[in-house]
């Protein structure tokens, strides 16, 4: 009797092994690779890319719920697609609400936001009298208090930089070359106060000096900045 019902227990659990054998739904890989993307959006805490990874999160768990209800029942995985719109959606939003928030407060009170590139670089040198002088706009800005990014060019010293180079782009100071006198500004630090050489994107402040005339090396840069603050940048923009 006992080998009956133990026949028949394993006939039944045979049955149930079938069963889940042929009702498994397969899982599209647009969603798979929607969880991924909204496990990896967690970094537009620290920056523009994020963001535009939770958005591409979101995109591809939408096509992928839009894949599995046209499939009428063939595909699984809506729960997973689900799961990877709300990490996306959360990113997303805590991302761009954490940036706006250190944007607006990453400025020193007292200096006023510069863009290196469109309030600097972009002004074109004027003609005068037979002389290159500087564009009235960067003037404008002569002995003020400014804050703005850059990128570092590298030096053979690394630490307690007391002056250094800034350029408007890591093309100019990753890849060597002469950069134009308008896209570079000498800093040099003021009190007991110095940097550290940072490959990546650095906020510079301090008072602006549009016609300083100076020498760095082999570099002749036009404009200096009397620096009072230096950091890595909190922000890419």
């Amino acid at each position: 009797m006992s080998q009956v019902l133990d026949g028949s227990n394993q006939s039944y659990q045979n049955a149930i092994d079938l069963q889940d054998e042929f009702s498994y739904k397969p899982v599209p890989p647009t969603a798979v690779v929607g969880l991924a993307l909204g496990l990896l959006s967690f970094i537009a805490l620290f920056g523009i890319i994020g963001v535009g990874i939770a958005v591409f999160g979101i995109i591809v768990s939408l096509f992928s719920i839009f894949s599995i209800k046209r499939s009428a029942g063939e595909l699984g995985g809506k729960t997973v697609a689900l799961a990877a719109i709300v990490l996306s959606t959360f990113f997303l939003i805590t991302g761009i609400s954490y940036q706006s928030f250190v944007y607006a407060h990453e400025v020193p009170e007292g200096y006023h936001r510069l863009n290196f590139t469109s309030d600097i670089s972009a002004k074109d040198f004027v003609e005068k009298d037979g002389v290159s002088r500087v564009n009235p706009d960067v003037m404008s800005w002569d002995k003020k208090n400014i804050f703005l990014k850059g990128y570092m060019y590298p030096t053979r010293q690394t630490k307690n930089l007391k002056s250094f180079i800034l350029v408007k782009d890591n093309g100019q100071c990753c890849f060597g070359g002469q950069p134009d006198a308008k896209d570079m500004i000498l800093v040099e630090m003021q009190d007991d106060k110095s940097a550290d050489f940072y490959a990546g994107l650095v906020s510079v402040s301090g008072e602006f000096q549009a016609e300083a005339p100076t020498t760095a090396g082999d570099l002749k840069p036009v404009y200096q900045l009397k620096g009072t603050h230096f950091e890595q940048a909190r922000t890419a923009y």
